[in-house]
């Protein structure tokens, strides 16, 4: 034996979610909007840093140490 009132219960349910989701828009694929205007700026920024951390490591491997004795010295005043 059903009971009714749960049928008719999971009748209008079902009914009402049908007519919901009929009820939405449909989904559409984002499309790509304009880009932002300072991303030019972001990229030239993260260019020059690499570039300048790139000319002081090349600056302090090319230093002669502290610690540097007469070779050193004697070849820097030829």
């Amino acid at each position: 034996m059903t009971n009714p009132t749960a049928t008719a219960q999971t009748f209008t349910a079902q009914t009402f979610s049908a007519q919901t989701f009929s009820a939405l828009p449909p989904i559409r694929m984002e499309t790509s909007g304009a880009a932002n205007p300072l991303r030019s700026v972001l990229v030239t920024v993260f260019v020059l840093k690499i570039a300048i951390a790139a000319f002081l490591i090349a600056t302090v491997s090319l230093a002669p140490p502290v610690s540097a004795n007469a070779h050193y010295t004697t070849l820097a005043s030829n």
